[in-house]
Parts: C-alpha cells; sequence; structure tokens
C-alpha cells in the first residue's frame, strides 16, 4: 500500500473524506444541477406531442378518422403497383407504430 492509500485510508477511518471525493461531489452536483434545468424543458417538449397522441388514440371520432387514412393509404399504395408486403411495411411503419407518429411529432417541434 502506497503512502497516499494509507493516507486515504486513514482519512476514511477518521470520517474525513480524500480531496478526490470532494471533486466527486461537486460534479455530482454539477451534473445533478444540469438535469434539473434540462429535464424540465425535455418533459414538456414531450407532453404536448404524448397528448395529441393519446387524443388520437383513445377519441372514437379520430380512432375512425384514422383509420379511413390508414385503408386509404395502404389502398393506394396498392393501386399505384406497390408490392402487398412493402405496402402493408410502409402502413405499419407510418401509421400504425405509436412510437413512429411520437417520434414524428417530436422531430416537428425540434425543427
Amino acid at each position: 500500500m502506497s503512502d497516499e492509500e494509507r493516507e486515504d485510508f486513514s482519512k476514511e477511518a477518521k470520517n474525513e473524506r480524500p480531496e478526490s471525493w470532494k471533486s466527486d461531489v461537486e460534479e455530482l452536483k454539477e451534473v445533478l444541477a444540469t438535469i434539473r434545468v434540462e429535464v424540465p424543458g425535455l418533459l414538456r417538449s414531450l407532453i404536448g406531442p404524448i397528448k395529441e397522441f393519446m387524443e388520437i388514440t383513445y377519441n372514437p371520432e379520430s380512432a375512425k378518422e384514422r383509420a379511413r387514412a390508414i385503408a386509404t393509404f395502404y389502398k393506394e399504395l396498392i393501386e399505384q403497383g406497390i408490392p402487398e408486403d412493402l405496402a402493408l411495411k410502409l402502413t405499419r411503419e407510418h401509421f400504425i407504430n405509436p412510437m413512429s407518429i411520437v417520434r414524428t411529432m417530436i422531430k416537428g417541434e425540434e425543427e
């Protein structure tokens, strides 16, 4: 054990903290301060898209309109000669996958 390690161990035994711990604590304080500043804005930017998504998903009239849009989109792809498997994949990616909807809404707000 080196002299420095013995000194650190001795400080710990006396309930003192080594200097390196103090810098770690300061760094943690900075990280937490940044989180405290950044997280509320991030949450606010997510609330709008999530609320809109919930309205689309759980409002019966919106659900009917969405279903019609999905069917029309798929039908148009097929009529334009897109293979059925690709048309289904595109439809799923753009209409059925809820995370795709949320990502699109978030990207729209960022721009």
